[in-house]
């Protein structure tokens, strides 16, 4: 069966749209109603949350932590900065090892359901040494965004992902 519609009407999958277009579509539908479920009744910012999980795993591998997985996003906070921008503050697991502080940018692009228009990503602290460091598990996840990095040059990771031209 092909990824259409097209031939027999049969809608695709939610778990087989990638994750950023699923990333877009609800952040589309907080926009409009932040208390909405998700087709399968889900609260909204849970959905948002576990996709965020993914999506962090995805932007990781394009800068020094590679090492670092995201094993679920425990505070998403979403703040819409302009019609078709917003900002994402949270704290997330990495692995087994304690939580981190993140910091997500993105652009919309309202022709495109497929992708964001750009993503600034920032993720984690540097302790003293200026070396990335996870702090322990029992520390208030609010404290920690509030604590967060100010400047990109601050965080372990920061990084602006666009799409290619074209």
């Amino acid at each position: 069966m092909e990824d259409t519609t097209c031939d027999n009407d049969v809608p695709i999958p939610e778990y087989r749209i990638p994750v950023e277009a699923r990333l877009l579509k609800y952040l589309r539908l907080w926009a409009s109603d932040s208390q909405a479920l998700t087709a399968d009744h889900r609260p909204l910012e849970e959905e948002l949350r576990s996709l965020f999980e993914w999506y962090i795993c995805q932007c990781l591998r394009y800068g020094s932590l590679t090492e670092w997985w995201s094993d679920g996003v425990i505070r998403l906070e979403i703040r819409q900065t302009a019609p078709q921008e917003f900002k994402l503050l949270g704290v997330t697991w990495i692995g087994c090892e304690g939580v981190t502080p993140l910091e997500i940018d993105v652009e919309l692009d309202p022709a495109r359901s497929d992708r964001f228009a750009k993503t600034i990503f920032r993720i984690g602290a540097l302790d003293e040494e200026g070396r990335p460091k996870v702090f322990g598990r029992r520390l208030d996840a609010g404290g920690l965004v509030e604590k967060r990095p100010r400047q990109n040059a601050d965080w372990a990771m920061a990084v602006e992902l666009t799409p290619p031209s074209g």
